[in-house]
């Protein structure tokens, strides 16, 4: 299986000079590419055709050969096969941290792999995450937020009803001109 191993996208320097993507083969076989697709976040593409993925192995792609700019906040990348199907992906939230690639923690479903923030290591096994909580589970292109039912809604309608009286009610108390304006008229000395 083919899997996005790791990105680099915010290199210490000039980005261009250092950023790269890495594929993984898991396979027992070679993989030619021919047809495939790398794609940013930002729907930019990059053709993977004329490459091939060792077994066991490592395909190092450089700023240099993909003219791909990853975005050093929140970034993400997906690589697509020659039917156009989804095989792999990963993205962040954030600011990427100078001099940390975001790579692959473990090789689970495409899915549910764990990537992490740690040295760059282009061709060769990732770090391991020096603590587990810097391990970002978030699939590419998911919402973060679940979706707000009716009842969320009404309660942030209340929510805002009661804040903006109770603003409206100190405002006016503790301000004389709108207390008189609003609450007393100009009605006064009469």
């Amino acid at each position: 299986m083919i899997y996005l191993n790791e990105w680099f996208p915010n290199p210490v320097g000039p980005d261009a000079n250092g950023e790269f993507v890495e594929l993984y083969n898991s396979g027992a076989s070679a993989v030619g590419l021919n047809g495939w697709t790398l794609v940013t976040e930002g729907k930019k593409r990059f053709s993977l055709s004329g490459y091939a993925v060792p077994a066991h192995g490592y395909l190092v792609l450089r700023h240099a050969q993909t003219k791909l700019s990853l975005k050093n906040t929140a970034g993400g990348l997906a690589v697509y096969d020659a039917a156009g199907r989804l095989v792999d992906q990963g993205s962040f939230l954030g600011a990427a941290p100078d001099g940390e690639s975001y790579s692959r923690v473990d090789y689970g479903a495409a899915d549910t792999g764990h990537f992490a923030f740690v040295a760059p290591t282009p061709g060769a096994a990732n770090k391991t995450i020096p603590n587990a909580l810097a391990v970002q589970a978030h699939p590419f292109g998911a919402p973060l937020n679940r979706p707000l039912d009716a009842g969320g809604f009404l309660a942030i309608m209340m929510g805002t009803t009661v804040l903006v009286t109770g603003l409206i009610i100190y405002a006016t108390h503790a301000h004389e001109d709108l207390s008189k304006l609003f609450l007393r008229g100009d009605h006064e000395g009469r």
